[in-house]
């Protein structure tokens, strides 16, 4: 088994590539190609699972357009079918805002990404994906003083703090080598000291717990959920510039919005602020970058109360 993994690791990495047009899908072999990728192209959406089953690819790129959206489908078959252990991207065309809107929307949180004619921002947000997928996968193991106890908060199951900021340094290092960006969003419950003074540890570690579900459910597979603080989570978000978070924090914000949890008869419906940095547009260590989405965090919530006691006056 263990030379089996070696002998993929020598090899070039497997992207299976599903695009109906042939002259886009000639492109982005070429272009996935080049940039040392081994490529397997098909312009059939109903041919993508038996080939997924077949070769196992380590990624899967899938041509999104109207008006069926079937590349949205066929996400969820394979996700399905892998477990949410392989990269997919959905690759829309620059104008085309209802396919980006469709796959942002309904899309099972399935990293979008837009075609370009030379196809930089594919290829760095495959090797993004794929480098923390390794990352995570490397760091699971028992060795070098690692273990998945010592990766995750013991009460919510996301990874602690001190695993996002390894995280952190490995995406600053990436971007130092490849280029790119990446960007941190961190989310506080609101009202959770009040919760827990007037209702006990129990009912507000349950709203931790059904918090951090809910983080999970909404951000894509290539994104990083971990708890940071008492009631603080962050999510990193790879080869995300600042101009995607504000879709990003769109979405967590109406799914919680919908959420709801009830206990002991009680129907708690949680609430979260939420702040952000991007990098390098903030530069500095993992801890600053860190640091610097809570101040964001905390920015947003000292406002939001100001508001909020105008409004009283």
């Amino acid at each position: 088994m263990g030379l089996r993994h070696t002998k993929k690791a020598e090899q070039a990495l497997t992207v299976l590539v599903v695009e109906p047009r042939a002259t886009d899908l000639e492109q982005t072999r070429m272009t996935l190609g080049e940039a040392g990728f081994r490529v397997v192209p098909v312009t059939r959406f109903d041919a993508a699972s038996p080939l997924f089953e077949a070769i196992r690819p380590d990624a899967v790129v899938l041509a999104a357009q109207g008006p069926d959206f079937a590349a949205v489908q066929v996400a969820r078959r394979l996700l399905q079918m892998c477990r949410g252990t392989v990269p997919i991207l959905y690759l829309v065309d620059p104008l085309d805002m209802a396919a980006v809107r469709h796959c942002l929307d309904k899309g099972q949180g399935v990293d979008v990404v837009t075609r370009s004619s030379l196809g930089e921002e594919l290829v760095l947000r495959l090797r993004a994906q794929l480098r923390l997928r390794s990352a995570v996968r490397q760091a699971m193991l028992p060795t070098g003083g690692h273990s998945s106890e010592a990766l995750r908060d013991p009460l919510t199951g996301l990874y602690n703090r001190t695993f996002l900021l390894e995280l952190i340094a490995l995406e600053i290092r990436r971007i130092e080598r490849f280029g790119g960006s990446f960007s941190l969003v961190a989310g506080s419950l609101d009202d959770f000291r009040a919760l827990r003074k007037e209702s006990g540890h129990g009912i507000a570690e349950r709203l931790l717990v059904y918090s951090s579900v809910v983080f999970g459910q909404t951000v894509r597979e290539a994104d990083v959920v971990a708890r940071v603080g008492e009631e603080e989570f962050m999510v990193l978000l790879p080869a995300t510039p600042a101009e995607g978070v504000p879709d990003v924090m769109t979405r967590v914000r109406e799914r919680f919005a919908l959420a709801r949890l009830q206990v002991e008869g009680r129907v708690l419906r949680p609430s979260l602020t939420l702040g952000s940095v991007s990098y390098p547009d903030m530069v500095g260590s993992p801890m600053q970058l860190l640091n610097g989405a809570l101040q964001s965090l905390r920015k947003a919530r000292d406002t939001r109360r100001s508001a909020e006691l105008e409004m009283m006056i």
